[in-house]
């Protein structure tokens, strides 16, 4: 695998990419990343600036297995350092008070060009449509039943280089094992499962703007290895929209009944988005294949495949909403955000019913609506309900309500 990565970062350096398109986007800082707005200190050199954001949400579930995210909590609390030279490095720190907790989102150095960046750190790897996306920016709060598949914030590497509205990006990520503080990520899983392994990324990315159009499109590759303990399994937790198991892995504690991983870890993922100063709408389909094997040494990993689905749609009134998702009111009452969505996750394997709880389920479906308003830049007030049924009978699994109060800075 390192050999294949070294020669990858090699390919990524030396490969010119060619497309007839439209001239391309001006240069902006990778997918994923949360705006700073206010500038501590500048001069020809070096500028610092600082932002951040709160969320408060108040969580009406129903059907849910823990109740833990029920009820009125404080989702996210997070400060953005950011250092830029006028040489092109970069540096960021994002710590995270939100949920009672202390956490570094991201803590990274990158480099910065026209056409081309660096980044080493952690962060969020460049993968997936929505996911790509500030989580400051979301309508409906949580993201959708595909982000289960979706990688987490990682230590590693990753290089792009942009050549028209054509961008290569190509990384390598590590997972670490037994920490000694638990893997929280606040953009999907609250209880992610430690890991210990490595992946490497390939993504191909096209982005395209006419005016107030934009239409952007990705197909990526993360594949890699991962081995489990019994009391870090190193296994994917598919959730419902609400952040509630939907299909977990046996997890008693006991080495003979516990199923960790071991083996080849693959994603898989292709989507796109279009949209203008009102509209927007995306879709996107992701595969995750993963071996795992039941906690005895002697058994022999079986493989588990997930896929999901997701489409959304969102009109914005009274405002203007750009290619990163946020929206500038335009009239003095603020503007209006309306989204519809729907997905589908489904999970299927050799002899998975072994390895996984009886509450499991391995066929959902879900849909929402939800309602933004946005009275300046830096405020925004959500509404958003969703609800998850399981297949093939329709049976209700969640009820999920969504009241939100962001404001950023």
């Amino acid at each position: 695998m390192s050999r294949w990565l070294a020669v990858a970062g090699t390919c990524a350096c030396s490969t010119v990419l060619t497309a007839q398109s439209a001239a391309p986007p001006p240069p902006t800082l990778p997918v994923g990343d949360e705006r700073s707005t206010l500038r501590l200190a500048s001069n020809s050199d070096v500028t610092l600036t600082l932002g951040g954001y709160l969320q408060v949400d108040g969580r009406l579930l129903s059907g849910a297995v823990a109740s833990s995210s029920d009820g009125l909590i404080l989702r996210r609390a997070r400060l953005i350092f950011d250092a830029r030279m006028a040489n092109g490095v970069h540096m960021r720190l994002q710590p995270d008070f939100g949920q009672g907790r202390v956490v570094v989102q991201d803590a990274f150095i990158g480099y910065d060009r026209s056409n081309a960046s660096l980044r080493i750190g952690r962060f969020r790897p460049a993968f997936g449509v929505e996911r790509s996306q500030s989580s400051a920016t979301l309508l409906h709060g949580e993201r959708s039943l595909a982000n289960s598949l979706m990688p987490s914030r990682s230590f590693g590497a990753q290089a792009s280089v942009q050549r028209g509205a054509l961008t290569m990006t190509l990384g390598g990520f590590h997972t670490a094992i037994n920490t000694g503080a638990p893997t929280i990520d606040t953009d999907g899983d609250l209880d992610a499962v430690d890991g210990a392994g490595y992946d490497g990324l390939l993504r191909l990315a096209w982005d395209s703007r006419h005016g107030h159009q934009y239409r952007q499109a990705q197909i990526a590759l993360l594949a890699g290895h991962e081995e489990g303990e019994v009391d870090a399994t190193g296994l994917a937790r598919l959730l419902t929209v609400g952040q509630q198991p939907l299909l977990s892995f046996r997890a008693d504690g006991t080495a003979d009944g516990t199923a960790v991983a071991d083996g080849m870890r693959r994603r898989a993922l292709i989507g796109a988005l279009i949209g203008d100063r009102r509209v927007v709408t995306s879709v996107e389909g992701a595969v995750l294949t993963q071996e795992a094997r039941l906690g005895d040494p002697r058994s022999a990993p079986r493989p588990m495949t997930a896929a999901a689905l997701a489409w959304r749609a969102a009109y914005v009134l009274g405002g203007t909403r750009r290619p990163t998702q946020e929206i500038v009111p335009t009239g003095p009452r603020g503007a209006t955000d309306i989204g519809v969505r729907a997905g589908s996750l489904s999970a299927w394997g050799d002899a998975l019913s072994t390895r996984i709880t009886r509450r499991s389920v391995t066929h959902a479906f879900s849909g929402g609506v939800a309602v933004g308003w946005v009275p300046t830049a830096l405020t925004r007030l959500s509404l958003a309900y969703d609800i998850t049924l399981t297949r093939p009978d329709r049976a209700v699994r969640e009820h999920f309500l969504l009241l939100r109060v962001q404001q950023s800075f």
